[in-house]
C-alpha cells in the first residue's frame, strides 16, 4: 500500500511523538508514506475564514494523485470539510484560481482507519498481544467530524483496534466529550476542569492507558496531567499513548522507535508490566 503523508504541523513541534511513530508503524507494516513535499498549514481552527482554510487544504490536496493519509485527527477532519467544501462550483472556481496546481478531488484517511485494513489482513504482525491491556478509547470531538467510516455519536473503530491488539476497550463514557483544549486562551479553569473530569473518569473506569488520535488531546490529557494533579490535590497517573504508539508497542517496537521518551506521563511502566503478562 502506498498513501501520500500529511504530517500536519503540529508534527514539527509540541506532536513529534504522533510523526515518529506513524512512521514507525507504517514501515513495520508494509505501508509506503510519501510525504507531501511542499505541504502547508491544513487550515486549522484558528484561520476563521473558511474560504483561507478551504483553500489552505486544497494546496495540499492538490499535489498528489495518491490518497492522503494524516494522523492528526483535526488536519484529518479540516481536508474532509475542505474537500466537501470543494465540491460546490463557486468555491472550487474561486480557490482553483489562485493555486498554481489546480484541486480535481481527494481521498482523505486517518491513520488508525489505514492501519486497521493491514492489521485485517494479516494480524500474525502483532508480536507482543496487549492482553488484559485496560484502555480507555478516546476519540475527542473532530475524528468522526464530518462523517465518514465511523458514526460521530457512537465510534468503534478504536474499540475495534484495541480488541485486534488483544487489549480490553474500557466503555469510556467521555470517549468523544471535547478535551477542552480549543477554549484553553480564552477559558484556561473551564479548559483544566474539562481535561481532569475525563482524566478521573478514565481512572474511575480502571484504564491502565488512553489513547488518543488527537495532539490538541493529547497535549491537555498527557502534557497538562501533572499540573491539573497540583491544582486538583488528586493523582492520576495514567499515560495517554497516541494511537500509533500503543500499535507500535504490540508490533514490538522499540521505545524510541516510537517516541515514548517524548510523553510527559512516561508509558515506559506500562511497556514493563506488559512484557511481564507475556510470561
Amino acid at each position: 500500500m502506498k498513501l501520500a503523508y500529511y504530517p500536519g504541523c503540529v508534527s514539527r513541534s509540541t506532536g513529534k511523538e504522533m510523526d515518529v511513530s506513524t512512521r514507525a508503524v507504517c514501515s513495520a507494516l508494509g505501508i509506503a508514506l510519501e510525504e507531501l513535499e511542499d505541504w502547508n498549514c491544513c487550515g486549522a481552527t484558528h484561520v476563521s475564514n473558511e474560504l483561507a482554510a478551504t483553500g489552505l487544504a486544497a494546496r495540499n490536496m492538490a499535489q498528489t494523485d495518491l490518497a492522503i493519509m494524516t494522523s492528526c485527527s483535526i488536519c484529518y477532519s479540516n481536508l474532509r470539510s475542505a474537500v466537501q467544501r470543494m465540491e460546490e462550483p463557486e468555491t472550487r472556481a474561486r480557490v482553483n484560481a489562485v493555486l498554481t496546481k489546480k484541486y480535481v478531488g481527494a481521498e482523505i484517511r486517518h491513520a488508525l482507519d489505514v492501519i486497521l485494513e493491514v492489521l485485517a489482513k494479516d494480524d500474525d504482525v502483532i508480536s507482543i498481544p496487549l492482553k488484559d491491556l485496560k484502555v480507555a478509547p478516546y476519540y475527542g470531538c473532530l475524528l468522526t467530524r464530518p462523517r465518514g467510516v465511523d458514526s460521530p455519536e457512537f465510534p468503534v473503530l478504536l474499540e475495534k483496534l484495541i480488541k485486534t491488539l488483544h487489549a480490553e476497550p474500557l466503555d469510556f463514557r467521555l470517549k468523544t466529550f471535547c478535551c477542552g483544549g480549543p477554549i484553553f486562551m480564552p477559558q484556561e479553569k473551564a479548559a483544566e476542569d474539562t481535561a481532569f473530569m475525563i482524566l478521573s473518569e478514565a481512572k474511575r473506569a480502571g484504564a491502565e492507558v488512553i489513547v488518543t488520535v488527537c495532539p490538541l488531546c493529547h497535549i491537555m490529557l498527557d502534557a497538562k496531567q501533572r499540573s491539573l494533579e497540583q491544582k486538583k490535590s488528586e493523582k492520576i497517573g495514567i499515560p495517554v499513548l497516541y494511537v500509533t504508539q500503543l500499535v507500535g508497542i504490540a508490533l514490538g517496537l522499540g521505545p524510541e522507535e516510537l517516541g515514548l521518551n517524548m510523553n510527559s506521563v512516561s508509558p515506559l511502566p506500562l511497556v514493563e508490566k506488559i512484557y511481564e503478562r507475556m510470561v
